[in-house]
């Protein structure tokens, strides 16, 4: 079964929070140098980075539950879980440091082996949950 990633707002604001950037610095070179040219070049940047953050990772992201693993893929990134190291799965709360391949601001953690967690964004979050509990109860010890 295949989960895509879910997608919202946050990578619109992210977007949005490099152009701000991208605007101050561009401004700041403008009035210390009186020269246009470089925001030729941080606008390519920014439409660049807006594309592969607002369009190819979330098309590029998905979960998919296999024979014995659960394969996250982002880009050509990709981990591999097995069901017999499922511990637990729950909402996160706040910033998260750690593995993440997700696309949306509200995802799941994923825990699994004795300290790893992967952070992750499934469209259907509890259809997703449901697999989830499935695999973890038929691949117990």
């Amino acid at each position: 079964m295949i989960f895509a990633s879910k997608k919202d707002n946050f990578r619109w604001i992210i977007s949005g929070m490099v152009f701000i950037l991208y605007a101050g610095i561009s401004i700041l070179i403008y009035v210390t140098q009186n020269d246009i040219t470089v925001l030729y070049g941080l606008g390519t940047v920014w439409i660049l980075l807006t594309i592969f953050i607002a369009w190819i990772l979330p098309a590029t992201t998905r979960y998919t539950f296999l024979e014995d693993h659960l394969l996250c893929q982002s880009m050509g990134f990709k981990r591999r879980i097995y069901y017999h190291t499922f511990s637990k799965i729950e909402a996160s709360n706040g910033l998260y440091a750690g593995w993440k391949m997700n696309t949306a601001w509200k995802c799941l953690v994923v825990h699994y082996n004795k300290y790893d967690e992967l952070l992750i964004s499934p469209e259907n979050e509890a259809l997703f949950i449901e697999v989830f509990e499935e695999k973890k109860a038929q691949f117990a010890n």
